[in-house]
């Protein structure tokens, strides 16, 4: 499957709120690089850390993150830039926020990701 074919059914995995379809792009190997200075920020080697500590620190938060909007997808052969909205729910309060994320494929599989965030600060803030 080429790269932009993958990731549009990511995408639209997220958008349908379907996580283990999403998740199932992920390598077993898989390194995310998320910013900021928060509870949900840092370096998660592997796809099962990365969804033990996401999970751990939701149910402690009470909160969510959902994908509310796909706005563009960039890809080459190994890589790809999606330009996405997304809402952070906690308690009453919620915030959107646009995203950039840069994702490295082998073999049709997700195995690194760069999120970038429009706003960190506020992401910080409505975490803490």
């Amino acid at each position: 499957m080429a790269t932009l074919d993958t990731m549009r059914a990511y995408a639209n995995a997220w958008l349908a709120g379907d996580w283990d379809r999403a998740t199932g792009y992920w390598a077993d190997e898989i390194l995310h690089h998320v910013p900021g200075h928060g509870p949900l920020s840092g370096d998660f080697q592997g796809k099962e850390a990365f969804l033990d500590t996401y999970s751990e620190r939701f149910g402690e938060l009470g909160d969510t993150i959902e994908v509310v909007a796909v706005h563009d997808i960039l890809a080459s052969d190994d890589h790809a830039v999606v330009l996405v909205t997304e809402r952070a729910i906690r308690g009453e309060r919620s915030l959107e926020f646009n995203r950039v994320v840069i994702y490295h494929l082998r073999d049709d599989r997700i195995v690194e990701t760069w999120s970038y965030d429009y706003d960190p600060p506020a992401l910080d803030v409505f975490w803490s």
